[in-house]
């Protein structure tokens, strides 16, 4: 192995800190790039480019601490990845990344903390898809003076894992009047293969609702945080697969699973009387509510682990005028409760670590649960629209 045009040589705390976190990146990015939504099983498959500079630039800093360095790829991935808490490695780490007891696989599969810090992985499929399909639909919607597109093909996939035949063909005949949309529904699901399925059928998960690949051994289990720490997951929903068509797996990450804990607190935001529009300019917000009477919050839902890496990616909250259709009185960042329960840092570290907080010290950070009870709740059932 060379040890080689490692890159920069670092020196300082805040220098190793930054080697620290590229190679974290790195190794994430590479593991994430050797699996797709079934993970890591095989390791004859080709290794990620980015796993090798990760394993490179490993080697390099466990000899300059005098420790042990993996032995190759195999040895990274099957022993370091899988069975060693990062906090092991010889590598510096801001305290707020809290990466105390993390692994990067669990099971063979790539865990919630190492999908988060696979940056690469997600810059690549941001490529792919933010630049071509998201990018289209958002584009074509503005063309056609109809946002509301983009918000409804958000909502159906987050809503759909599986179609049928049939349910199929009424999907991609949904919108008749916007011929786009059948292209957009043939691009956004792709055929169930042999590989995702179990005695013909595929499994949809009882919890999260996202479709499911059987393991190695046969089981069916949902890595899905939430769904794998919950005593009480419902067994899964088998579709046949026969002809059926399943959200691509990259959807699946970026687009449904985030989309989940939108659609839940619009609802229950709705429920209080409210009407609720999701993801309105074409995903500027994920929803503004507004109430009878002149209450309304713009909110954005941020679903991570980690409030380190969170902070990074944080927007500005959009100003609009009174006069403007989606004006809101108050902005609020929602973290789902589950996080903040999970992590009582949370918080905290967003406002140390995010600029954008800091640059608007109006928008709160709050749960969903603290929001819905901190809204006006009229007794009536209010709407959940896509449209301004």
């Amino acid at each position: 192995m060379s040890l080689t045009q490692i890159g920069p040589v670092y020196s300082g705390r805040a220098s190793a800190v930054r080697a620290g976190e590229v190679v974290l990146s790195l190794v994430a990015s590479g593991l994430v790039g050797m699996q797709g939504w079934r993970g890591v099983r095989r390791l004859q498959h080709p290794y990620d480019r980015s796993l090798q500079l990760g394993l490179d630039r490993l080697a390099a800093l466990c000899v300059r601490a005098g420790r042990d360095a993996p032995v190759g790829v195999q040895d990274l991935v099957g022993v370091w990845c899988a069975e060693r808490p990062v906090d092991s490695w010889p590598l510096e780490f801001d305290a707020d990344a809290q990466v105390d007891g993390e692994r990067l696989l669990i099971g063979g599969e790539p865990s919630e903390f190492c999908l988060e810090w696979a940056v690469s992985a997600q810059d690549v499929v941001s490529e792919v898809h933010e630049g071509t399909l998201v990018k289209e639909i958002k584009k074509m919607a503005a063309q056609l003076g109809r946002p509301d597109l983009y918000a409804r093909w958000r909502l159906f996939v987050t809503e759909h894992a599986v179609l049928g035949p049939e349910e199929f063909v009424a999907a991609k005949n949904a919108v008749l009047d916007v011929p786009q949309w059948a292209t957009w529904m043939e691009e956004s699901y792709g055929r169930v293969t042999a590989e995702v399925t179990l005695g013909g059928q595929v499994a949809v998960c009882g919890g999260c609702g996202q479709w499911v690949a059987p393991r190695a051994d046969g089981r069916v289990r949902c890595g899905v945080w939430r769904c794998a720490r919950r005593a009480d997951l419902p067994e899964p929903v088998w579709v046949e697969a026969q002809g059926a068509r399943r959200l691509e797996p990259e959807l699946v990450r970026f687009v449904a699973l985030p989309g989940a804990p939108e659609l839940d607190l619009a609802r229950r935001l709705a429920a209080r009387g409210a009407r609720v529009v999701l993801y309105p300019k074409l995903d500027a917000l994920d929803l503004v509510a507004t109430w009878p009477g002149g209450f309304s919050v713009g909110v954005d839902v941020k679903d991570w682990r980690s409030p380190y890496l969170l902070a990074r990616r944080i927007k500005t909250f959009p100003a609009w005028g009174a006069d403007d259709p989606h004006a809101y009185r108050r902005g609020f960042l929602v973290v789902p409760h589950d996080r903040l329960r999970a992590n009582r840092s949370y918080v905290k570290i967003l406002a140390r670590r995010s600029e954008a907080l800091r640059a608007q010290p109006q928008i709160q950070v709050v749960s969903d649960r603290d929001l819905v009870a901190d809204c006006p709740d009229l007794g009536t059932m209010g709407e959940v629209v896509c449209g301004p």
